[in-house]
């Protein structure tokens, strides 16, 4: 592993080269430990960040003060939470990707970095001991939700696809951090190109069907319950995503659900219940649950 160095704030320029034309820079974070479980599961994120240099910054710092990145994040505190303090939580990545294409290493893959929280996929409670955490540079919805550039979005397609061969990991296994925390977490959003990640069979896609864009509502106020509302919930959590299954149209299933359309149905992430999703749901069950 190598060491973080407190005294030199900027990365080191050790330079690795990967397969096909991958380059990752070494620039070391101290905000990590040590999993607990194996490795399942690729999260993507976005830094939510305008700026690339501080939030590669934010991601080393050992010991964050909020005033240091106070013009570079939108904080949403919780009603009834108190103040937020001087200090912000310590996080990290195992990568980083610039939007020139350029991606810095953290984390070494084997270490638990502090980029998940809170949340549940596939039954995985510790996300961050199960997984490997990309930080993609994007401004996020607080600041526009700008797109993300090809020469990103190829860079990270790689890392990715190399990240499953040495993990044995499968298509099933790419989730975003939305996916595994859809009450905390909207990142990396409906502008995030999954069509391509699906298209080079990096990631899990839906085929096409008769039901696509029906848009006849199942569900759309909040305590509504049905055979439907139950079947989605099923398919969902056959699927991976933490969802209560008890037939209600309750606050929980619409979080996951705006989730599972910022992933699948990106062209209408308004919270209903429709027959696409439902059916898009059921499709996507059937190819998951089996493997």
């Amino acid at each position: 592993m190598f060491p973080y160095r407190p005294s030199n704030p900027k990365p080191v320029r050790n330079l690795k080269k990967m397969p096909a034309k991958l380059i990752i820079e070494q620039a070391p974070s101290p905000n990590f430990n040590e999993r607990t479980r194996p490795i399942r599961y690729v999260v993507l994120h976005y830094t939510g960040m305008p700026s690339e240099e501080k939030a590669l910054e934010l991601l080393r710092d050992p010991d964050p003060k909020r005033i240091a990145y106070k013009a570079e994040l939108v904080e949403h505190p919780r009603e009834g939470m108190a103040p937020p303090g001087p200090n912000l939580n310590r996080v990290s990545a195992h990568y980083v990707a610039f939007k020139s294409g350029h991606i810095y290493q953290l984390v070494d893959e084997e270490k638990r970095a502090w980029q998940a929280g809170a949340g549940v996929y596939g039954g995985e409670t510790d996300m961050n001991s199960a997984s490997i955490g990309i930080e993609i540079c994007n401004a996020g919805h607080d600041f526009g939700l700008p797109d993300f550039p090809d020469e990103q979005i190829d860079a990270v397609m790689e890392l990715v696809k190399q990240i499953k061969e040495r993990h044995g990991l499968d298509k099933r296994h790419i989730i975003g951090h939305s996916d595994l925390a859809p009450r905390r977490k909207i990142d990396p959003g409906e502008k995030f190109p999954w069509h391509k990640f699906d298209a080079s069979g990096i990631s899990q896609g839906i085929p096409a069907a008769k039901a696509d864009n029906d848009k006849t509502i199942i569900a759309e106020e909040i305590g509504s319950q049905s055979e439907d509302i139950a079947a989605f919930q099923k398919a969902l959590s056959d699927v991976g995503y933490g969802i209560p299954q008890n037939g209600i149209f309750d606050e929980d299933t619409k979080y996951v659900l705006i989730a599972f359309q910022r992933r699948y149905r990106q062209s209408d992430v308004g919270g209903k219940l429709d027959v696409d999703c439902l059916e898009k749901a059921r499709r996507l069950a059937k190819i998951i649950k089996p493997a």
